[in-house]
């Protein structure tokens, strides 16, 4: 009888880790799903003006008020309170909004409507020309997008420039596999729309 008290005790003290080993699992997991959602830029443009209200926020969704972005193409976008704001942290936020074309607009539009949005420092040097961001870690829709490492997917030119002194590459799938994630850029063309350049770093 004695023995098996401590037995007993040994089991359920297993089955408790067992239990919380499965829980930690599940939540790595969880996690990891979290940093795979995916965004697709429709829109890129240079913002002329921006106009908001004073207590307007871009947290993960924007409150305060409506904020209404006249871009370089002369279309005023209207974006209102509860809209979908990018929170990979890897871009800093623009919040220059008395500069004219200090911000960029990314975004997922229906129709004239925004979806989803982030607003980001438009490059120092001709800004509002291109714009420098995450570099591509894949492709997909027959190499007509790429996949930016913040999971931004973006349209590519064809073909897109590999720009490089360090190696060759014979080809943007290439480029890709030898410089992933953080050890390249890509280069948005404000005017097309679309990444027409890769650089490695």
């Amino acid at each position: 009888m004695n023995r098996r008290v401590p037995l007993a005790i040994a089991a359920a003290f297993a089955i408790v880790l067992l239990g919380n080993g499965v829980y930690s699992s599940l939540n790595n997991n969880a996690v990891s799903v979290a940093t795979d959602v995916r965004h697709t830029v429709d829109l890129v443009a240079s913002v002329n003006t921006v106009t908001v209200d004073a207590n307007w926020k871009q947290d993960g969704v924007t409150s305060g008020a409506v904020a209404q972005l006249s871009l370089d193409d002369t279309r005023v976008l209207t974006i209102p309170e509860g809209t979908l704001v990018d929170d990979y942290d890897a871009m800093a936020k623009c919040e220059d909004f008395t500069t004219p074309n200090a911000c960029v607009l990314l975004a997922d539009m229906l129709g004239d409507a925004v979806i989803w949005f982030a607003l980001v420092p438009a490059d120092k040097v001709a800004g509002m020309e291109r714009l420098t961001l995450p570099g591509l870690v894949d492709m997909q829709s027959n190499g007509d997008e790429g996949i930016l490492r913040n999971g931004w997917i973006v349209k590519l030119a064809t073909p897109v420039k590999r720009i490089c002194e360090k190696t060759d590459t014979t080809s943007l799938r290439d480029f890709i596999t030898q410089f992933p994630h953080d050890a390249s850029s890509s280069i948005v063309n404000l005017t097309t729309d679309n990444v027409v350049s890769v650089a490695c770093k």
